[in-house]
């Protein structure tokens, strides 16, 4: 079976810091030619955070519009609960397939505060939720027993995306994997290594500008292991690895505008990188032929 390739999008700004729709466009065109499976907006590399209530209305709405075939997993990630069930109520009205949820950030919260928040999240709307680890970001784990309990308690919740790149964990969460429930990996680089393990696929960012990982999928599914592998370990890694020697997500928005030929811009307080940095990501561009 073919592993599930979804691309956590950028969120395309012009040079005033303003949402680009046009290049939201070019986006999900180019993400249709590389044939990822669906598409992640407002999520960690969509710089949610930093983007208002209306102008999330407006890019989900523009994306759910013209997102094809792709499916669409709907960030609606707030610290606030009542924000959250806005957000996926919002997901559900656009027909979206997917609301995704962090746990509360900035003042983490117990377990047990954890697990009320999420249930009440996943009760309140008739959408399906996947959970969000990345506890780098929202400073707590999602405890695989609460998962557990989240699981049997609501039908709705169908999957997580686990971005903590701890194996160990993520090899943990691989038990709930069935029809009815699906583990995704969101580090780039361990994309070949979790599928292997039994993963469903990934959420990956590199998919805003190339399609490696789409091919390492396709090879995976053919049982061609050493070339996705060499494509895994001499494409895909040094990538990410260039991207993230910026400030994250500001390589991922440098190399998109590059690859695409767009003068872009960034939602402070991201900043372009700087040129030391930029010259890396040309250069493994180049040798993509991406640039």
């Amino acid at each position: 079976m073919k592993p599930v390739v979804i691309t956590p999008m950028i969120t395309p700004f012009g040079t005033d810091g303003k949402i680009d729709f046009d290049m939201t466009g070019h986006l999900l065109k180019r993400l249709s030619g590389f044939g990822v499976d669906g598409v992640f907006p407002l999520g960690s590399t969509g710089v949610f955070p930093w983007i208002g209530f209306e102008e999330k209305k407006s890019l989900l709405g523009y994306i759910a519009e013209y997102s094809g075939s792709m499916e669409v997993y709907a960030g609606s990630a707030s610290p606030n609960v009542e924000e959250c069930i806005e957000l996926a109520r919002m997901a559900l009205d656009f027909d979206c397939d997917y609301a995704i949820i962090l746990p509360p950030y900035y003042i983490a919260p117990s377990v047990e505060g954890m697990g009320s928040f999420f249930s009440r999240i996943l009760g309140s709307v008739d959408i399906k939720f996947m959970l969000y680890n990345i506890p780098q970001n929202t400073g707590s784990t999602i405890p695989v027993d609460l998962i557990e309990a989240l699981k049997r308690e609501h039908s709705n919740l169908v999957g997580i995306k686990d971005s903590s790149g701890d194996m160990r964990y993520h090899e943990r969460l691989l038990r709930f994997k069935s029809k009815d429930f699906s583990v995704l990996q969101g580090q780039d680089d361990l994309f070949m290594q979790s599928v292997l393990l039994g993963s469903n696929g990934g959420i990956c960012g590199t998919t805003n500008l190339v399609p490696q990982v789409t091919r390492i999928a396709q090879l995976v599914e053919n049982g061609d292991i050493a070339e996705a592998t060499r494509i895994q370990l001499e494409e895909v890694n040094p990538l990410m690895d260039a991207l993230n020697s910026a400030k994250f997500p500001s390589g991922y928005y440098y190399g998109f505008y590059r690859s695409s030929g767009f003068n872009g811009g960034y939602r402070l307080p991201m900043v372009e990188p700087n040129p030391d940095t930029a010259r890396r990501i040309d250069a493994v561009l180049s040798e993509m032929g991406q640039e």
